[in-house]
């Protein structure tokens, strides 16, 4: 009985993160991918060998351990841009992932009060005393990172009613602070091919893995399609162009 109720102090932290977990959740079309940010500036494409689908939509998400890391959903497949709209692509990714710092460090704050702190506060005071300080420590950070959201908007690419609603969104649901990075990231649209970017980003060897991935996710697409089908006919030459780039 006390080891039962030991566990149940903690099932506020559980639906905290289960919350935390299904906000960071993505589903993307079979032609696109997140790209994810690594170390030193870099982009990582994230694409499974064997993904998990729900109603046609492939199931992914953002490394949950790193809440200050932003990602991007990107499309392939289609045709290549210009090098000056790749390079205008990367500049724009680069301005906005160059103000996200004041976010980072808030989405960080986020993730280490709910799932670090307040569990161990738990363990040591009991849950009432957790919740009380959690949250008297967890509302002010969420009430300067709503306002950092409105007068950087500009910076971080949201307009007015963006910047509002999520700093609503986070007073209503604390549990989403951890993902806000994401929240801002996944809003940018990227105007250039993944393997394009990725191109450009990774080192040849980890761009030629995932060229290799690529083409192998490309001829599964190409398989299923019908073979007067318009989209076998891009993705074969989609196929052509991968080649040629390595």
């Amino acid at each position: 009985m006390l080891d039962e109720a030991r566990a149940s102090d903690y099932t506020i932290w559980a639906v905290a993160f289960i919350l935390y977990l299904s906000d960071a959740a993505r589903l993307l079309r079979w032609r696109e991918l997140l790209l994810v940010e690594a170390g030193r500036g870099r982009l990582r494409p994230s694409l499974s060998d064997n993904p998990f689908t729900i109603a046609g939509r492939v199931l992914a998400f953002p490394p949950l351990v790193l809440p200050h890391r932003g990602v991007f959903t990107v499309s392939w497949g289609g045709p290549w841009s210009a090098d000056r709209d790749v390079a205008s692509a990367l500049a724009s990714l680069a301005q906005l992932r160059g103000s996200l710092t004041a976010v980072r460090i808030a989405a960080a704050v986020g993730f280490a009060l709910l799932f670090i702190l307040a569990p161990a506060l738990t363990f040591l005071w009991g849950p009432g005393a957790a919740v009380l300080l959690t949250a008297a420590l967890l509302y002010p950070t969420i009430l300067g990172t709503a306002v950092v959201l409105w007068r950087r908007r500009r910076a971080v690419h949201l307009t007015a009613m963006q910047a509002v609603g999520l700093g609503l969104e986070l007073l209503v649901c604390p549990a989403f602070l951890p993902n806000l990075v994401r929240k801002i990231t996944t809003r940018h649209r990227v105007e250039a091919d993944a393997a394009q970017i990725v191109a450009v980003s990774l080192s040849p060897e980890e761009r030629d893995e995932f060229f290799t991935r690529l083409q192998v996710r490309a001829g599964e697409l190409i398989n299923e399609a019908s073979a007067d089908d318009a989209v076998q006919q891009e993705l074969r030459s989609y196929l052509v162009m991968l080649r040629e780039a390595r």
